[in-house]
């Protein structure tokens, strides 16, 4: 038996105080998974094994029951009330965690300690907070229970109640003396993080009204107007701005402390509240601080706010960060978290992404709307490059295309593959309505048709060709577009190949005779030729 089983309220569920401390995320990748760690002390207790024996712990083992009169007699025949279990559990943490309140009452009536902690420094109140338990709070407070005691986390009975995000035992808490700005160990947080990490606006309210520290921070510099952003959530945002907290407030480590994959491929610092709220998908939020001053300009993540409105699909945040004045041409300074395309990336298979204008971004997106707003109402230039000379045109293509993923990094499916063909040629007509060079070359070697065919499909490539596309160019890897179509290559870790694009594009004239495909190892083989080429003559 734990505490997930028999919560009062929540009952065949984990109790919402069951997680760890929210994450601090500039971004919304699953953070909303539950991760007993910060609260084991409350569940754990009921679930480590004793080396004791109903026997031996008759008194515990009625209240776990609910047996009362057992218990009755066994109090009345001199049975200790504070023997505790082999985790240090007592009778009053069972009846506090069954809700028993009249059990609760004949314990501490027995001489119960009210403040009894077990081995993780959980008490009888935490665990009424936890269950959202008004009246046993109450009779637990009234007993002169303490609540400021924290676990050896150092969380205590209001944090875990923010987190429930139940009002009224915050509000009896509070006027017992609980401190709204004690933080938890693990990362600093307070209870008002905790109600806003669980979206629990009126919790969230009671707590800014007692001074629940409106411009606080967490060890990773996660402020509640960042959490409030994460979660979207605008009335305790106008609330928080009101109480003093800053439009302009970033987190000086913008994932916080996140151990998932993507902190092993990308650095982010200072990610604003504006940036936040993109990142998590709340344009409301979004359009909510730029109303309300926030910099659109602010890139200290290494990316603008644009970037990830345009990266997010968000058409009424971008025309709103133009007209607060967004660079439309801001440039990005660190690459986009795609676990895959940093891989091939390293292999000369997709471009880079620094230097990437949100005009890019937004033809490697396909996203037309987007691309129109930028350049026909925010003057954004579309023949800026990234840092490897590649265009807008090239991804518009495919260059940066990697097969079972979209481009905005999750995993797509065969059924995705139409519409993802059709955004793209209508991104790539585009571009070449504005006049883009069909025959560019980016510092690989690679072309706009090299993209088609990583793409593949008979729809991208052909087209290119009839609007005058060179076929026969090879790219510093030795291919040529019918190459890499007809003959495949390994791109992040899986062999792909396109062969009805081969076919079209050798129906189309292409020479299948050339080129020469050097591997995934063609830059060291490149860069040793040109050594070699360098060496002085014997």
């Amino acid at each position: 038996m734990t505490c997930f089983g028999e919560v009062k309220r929540g009952r065949g569920r984990p109790p919402a105080g069951c997680r760890s401390p929210a994450r601090e995320r500039s971004d919304m990748v699953d953070w909303r998974r539950c991760v007993p760690s910060f609260i084991a002390a409350a569940c754990l207790f009921l679930a480590v094994a004793t080396p004791a024996t109903p026997a031996e712990l008759p008194l515990i083992e009625a209240i776990k029951l609910g047996d009362l009169p057992r218990a009755e007699r066994l109090i009345a025949g001199g049975t200790d009330v504070n023997l505790p279990q082999g985790d240090g559990a007592t009778a009053l943490h069972w009846a506090a965690h069954r809700d028993h309140v009249d059990a609760v009452r004949l314990l501490l009536g027995a001489g119960a300690q009210v403040d009894a902690v077990d081995d993780h420094g959980v008490t009888a109140l935490a665990l009424a907070a936890l269950n959202a338990s008004l009246p046993m709070v109450e009779l637990l407070i009234e007993a002169g229970a303490d609540p400021n005691l924290a676990r050896v986390t150092g969380v205590t009975p209001l944090q875990t109640a923010a987190r429930v995000g139940d009002v009224d035992v915050l509000r009896r808490l509070l006027a017992a003396g609980a401190d709204p700005t004690a933080t938890e160990s693990l990362r600093g947080q307070t209870a008002l993080m905790w109600a806003l990490a669980e979206n629990h606006t009126a919790a969230a309210s009671v707590l800014l009204e007692t001074g629940g520290g409106a411009t606080a921070r967490s060890t990773n510099g996660f402020t509640p107007l960042l959490f409030a952003a994460q979660q979207g959530n605008v009335e305790v945002a106008r609330l928080l701005l009101a109480a003093g907290a800053s439009v302009h407030e970033s987190a000086p480590d913008g994932i916080g402390g996140d151990t998932n994959a993507r902190a092993l491929f990308r650095e982010d610092t200072d990610a604003s509240a504006l940036l936040v709220a993109i990142d998590s998908g709340h344009a409301e939020m979004a359009l909510f601080l730029i109303e309300r001053g926030a910099d659109p300009n602010h890139d200290g993540a290494g990316r603008a706010p644009l970037h990830a409105a345009v990266q997010r699909q968000m058409p009424d945040v971008v025309r709103a960060l133009l007209a607060a004045g967004a660079d439309p041409d801001a440039r990005l300074e660190k690459r986009l978290p795609f676990v895959s395309r940093r891989i091939t990336q390293a292999n000369g298979l997709t471009p880079k992404t620094e230097g990437s204008t949100p005009f890019l971004l937004a033809a490697s997106f396909g996203d037309v709307e987007i691309m129109r707003i930028l350049v026909e109402e925010g003057g954004a230039d579309p023949f800026l490059t990234t840092v490897d000379n590649t265009t807008s045109l090239m991804v518009a293509a495919g260059a940066d295309y990697v097969e079972g993923q979209d481009k905005y990094g999750f995993r797509s499916y065969p059924a995705y593959y139409e519409t993802l063909q059709r955004r793209a040629f209508e991104a790539v007509k585009y571009c070449l309505e504005l006049g883009l060079d069909l025959n560019a070359v980016n510092d690989d070697g690679q072309t706009p048709l090299h993209g088609a065919v990583y793409m593949g499909g008979t729809l991208i490539a052909p087209y290119l060709v009839e609007q005058g596309a060179e076929m026969d160019v090879i790219n510093g890897r030795g291919q040529t577009p019918w190459m890499i179509a007809a003959q495949g290559e390994y791109r992040a870790g899986s062999f792909y190949r396109h062969e009805e694009t081969g076919e079209a594009l050798a129906a189309l004239g292409a020479d299948t005779t050339i080129g020469f495909d050097l591997g995934v190892d063609w830059r060291k083989i490149v860069e040793e030729e040109q050594e070699a080429a360098a060496q002085p003559q014997r």
